[in-house]
């Protein structure tokens, strides 16, 4: 494990790092981003809308019309320069650790939120009305490749700060729980 924040010199965010949300799909990234931006005063940006803007099309026609590998260095390239700064939410892809330099980066730069879903949890989500189209699930049975996908990553979220738990629970609970084990300031009652 990098990082530990439980046990920094002071409650809080460092100065020189930045807030990292990962996890799978549907675990919360960009709602829970947005409500700790709002608790807390921090900016927070998304990676993958930033990507959608530089390409000019949503993820899942950026991964039918230039491929994954082509998102993959995208999506690193905005993450290299994001942790350039500090201060800032981070809502990382469901796939961002899958790059080794973005896991070192990541560790480097900021304090990891892991996001933890079960795979029951994700696929009822998948069948939220509104759930956006997921460009690994297009064409493909849903289940069986989040079975498939979960084992993969799930290791790779380990290695986070924190482990959030956000099955059965309201957006608004997750980031109000994060700020709490972090220490983190909270500007909005």
């Amino acid at each position: 494990m990098g990082y530990d924040p439980l046990r920094s010199a002071g409650p809080g965010l460092p100065a020189d790092r930045n807030l990292a949300l990962v996890g799978f799909m549907t675990a919360g990234k960009t709602q829970v981003g947005a409500a700790l931006a709002r608790l807390t005063g921090l900016a927070f940006v998304d990676v993958d809308a930033i990507v959608e803007g530089l390409e000019g099309m949503p993820i899942h026609r950026i991964f039918a019309e230039k491929g994954e590998s082509h998102f993959r260095r995208m999506e690193a390239a905005v993450l290299g320069d994001l942790c350039r700064g500090a201060g800032t939410i981070i809502g990382c892809g469901g796939g961002t650790v899958l790059v080794d330099e973005n896991r070192a980066l990541l560790a480097a730069r900021c304090l990891i939120v892991w996001l933890r879903v079960s795979r029951d949890e994700v696929l009822r989500r998948l069948e939220e009305p509104g759930s956006p189209r997921r460009p690994l699930l297009e064409g493909l049975d849903q289940e069986e490749t989040v079975a498939r996908l979960m084992p993969i990553r799930d290791p790779l979220y380990r290695g986070a700060d924190l482990e959030v738990e956000t099955d059965n629970r309201t957006v608004e609970a997750i980031a109000r729980e994060i700020t709490l084990r972090l220490g983190l300031p909270v500007f909005e009652v």
